[in-house]
């Protein structure tokens, strides 16, 4: 099993890893990619900080601390990627909780797909930053113009991803791809040809009590919520060797962490909804 899952905006602060400066940035088939858009998104925030909010989309309240993170990207110490996010996905997932089996199948089970590093395993480490898909950046390619990163890292990834996910075209069906990725990031990387095939997107959704009745809606909050309390329910399946390979396997372990699941799609495009109940006056 390999699960997708987006970035959060929230960050942890710090970390105790060696800088990308010093550690570089491997040898993997996005070391160069990763190495470009570092460097750049630093230089953008440094000479021209007010272009750089607005291309980068960073809130008013957060902006100078933003900026600031992303213009010592290179310098900064790391940490572990599954550490680093701390929006409301990984505050269910919880994975300073994790029992350390459950924290080893996320190093090779979980990854993020990120404005700034294209796709990163739970183990890798990165250092703080805030740099969204749709952010356009100058500098990149050699181009004086700015380039959307969603466009810069779909190019990228489309040839390294059956590599980055241990996902070889000869071995369909040996890995599924749980999908829980936001809209944001839904095709950054695509999944398409024998990787489509193994994928299971899922959509998360709320049924909300209105006037005494249960009225399903995407609501944001709870969605994200959902998402990483069916990460942790995986993950701690994967830890007891249990395979989970089929859109089946992933609701009876959805159903067994208190979530509904509802199977949708076809047989060859199948889809999960995982709905949660949401009484705003309990």
């Amino acid at each position: 099993m390999r699960i997708l899952l987006p970035p959060s905006e929230g960050k942890a602060e710090g970390g105790d890893g060696p800088s990308l400066r010093t550690a570089g940035f491997g040898d993997g088939p996005l070391a160069e990619a990763r190495a470009e858009v570092a460097r750049a998104v630093a230089a953008f925030c440094r000479a021209d900080p007010n272009a750089a909010v607005v291309a980068l989309r960073l809130p008013a309240s957060r902006a100078q601390a933003d900026l600031a993170a992303n213009t010592a990207m290179l310098d900064a110490p790391t940490m572990p990627a599954l550490d680093r996010f701390v929006g409301v996905l990984y505050q269910a997932l919880a994975p300073a909780a994790l029992p350390p089996a459950a924290r080893a199948a996320a190093s090779h089970t979980l990854f993020v797909s990120n404005g700034a590093f294209g796709l990163l395993s739970a183990a890798e480490s990165v250092p703080d930053h805030r740099v969204g898909m749709a952010a356009a950046i100058p500098g990149l390619g050699g181009r004086t113009a700015p380039t959307v990163l969603a466009a810069f890292w779909r190019a990228r990834l489309a040839p390294a991803l059956p590599d980055l996910l241990a996902c070889a075209p000869d071995a369909v069906g040996e890995h599924l791809i749980v999908d829980l990725r936001s809209s944001d990031y839904a095709t950054v990387p695509s999944l398409s040809g024998p990787l489509r095939a193994n994928a299971l997107p899922v959509r998360a959704l709320t049924e909300k009590l209105v006037d005494g009745h249960w009225v399903r809606r995407p609501l944001s909050y709870q969605a994200k919520q959902t998402k990483g309390l069916l990460t942790r329910a995986l993950l701690l399946t994967e830890a007891t060797s249990r395979l989970v390979k089929t859109i089946d396997d992933v609701a009876e372990v959805a159903e067994s962490a208190g979530l509904v699941a509802e199977p949708r799609g076809t047989a060859t495009a199948p889809t999960l909804d995982v709905i949660t109940r949401w009484n705003p006056t309990a």
